[in-house]
């Protein structure tokens, strides 16, 4: 019985976990969105260099915010790493691609770890 328990328990884990990181892509998605109108709006500033700039801010965004509230999806998925940092930067870089990358990571990771 205390095996099962154990089991839903990290289940419950996961798969808040899993929301919180979509969550916060979500939120860097919107972030982004409402610096974009003001990247676009700087007259000196580039056109080729305006995309890049908005995935460095969406990445820096989304670092933080895993740095900032500890998640670590390397961790939610039982991979074991010497550096929880490790884990947690590549969480941000997962959250700062958005939600659909944050959904096909989760998804393919998922599928590797079934066989």
């Amino acid at each position: 019985m205390e095996h099962e328990r154990g089991a839903d328990f990290r289940g419950e884990i996961f798969m808040d976990g899993l929301a919180l990181v979509f969550m916060l892509a979500v939120l860097v998605e919107k972030v982004v969105e409402i610096f974009k109108d003001i990247v676009y709006a700087i007259p000196f500033f580039p056109d080729k260099f305006r995309p890049l700039t908005l995935e460095l801010l969406s990445l820096a965004c989304g670092v933080l915010l895993a740095f900032q509230s500890g998640i670590n999806a390397l961790e939610l998925l039982a991979v074991k790493i010497s550096n929880p940092g490790v884990g947690i930067v590549i969480t941000g870089l997962v959250i700062g691609k958005g939600a659909n990358f944050a959904h096909d990571f989760f998804h393919s990771f998922s599928k590797n770890n079934k066989r």
